[in-house]
């Protein structure tokens, strides 16, 4: 029975995401700078308004950015890359959506929830 909630709801995202990918609607503005308005855009759907899986990102096994053990381990670049690449049929990859210069402006904002 959980295998088909958490089915729906890759279902689901893998078609937002590619409605997303084909309606020509840009998913972020290049050069927007703001981190926290990206993260909002981007991030808090899953991993919460304070870095804490919401249902959708439990379903889908997102990382609790909240967790004082993960932040003392995990490296700036694996961010970078976690955000690049995804995680197939549970994060989708970013590197075609924001630039580099995006990406790289949510570390500190990932950052940010292991310090509360």
């Amino acid at each position: 029975m959980a295998k088909r909630g958490i089915f729906s709801v890759v279902s689901v995202v893998a078609v937002l995401c590619a409605w997303f990918c084909v309606s020509g609607i840009p998913v972020s503005k290049a050069g927007d700078g703001d981190a926290v308005k990206l993260y909002t855009t981007h991030c808090k759907a899953c991993h919460g308004e304070n870095g804490k899986p919401t249902e959708l990102g439990f379903g889908l096994e997102a990382r609790d950015l909240t967790d004082a053990n993960w932040q003392s381990k995990v490296t700036d670049e694996k961010i970078i890359k976690q955000i690049e690449d995804g995680t197939p049929e549970k994060m989708m990859p970013f590197k075609t959506k924001l630039s580099k210069e995006e990406i790289n402006s949510l570390v500190p904002v990932v950052r940010s929830f292991g310090k509360k």
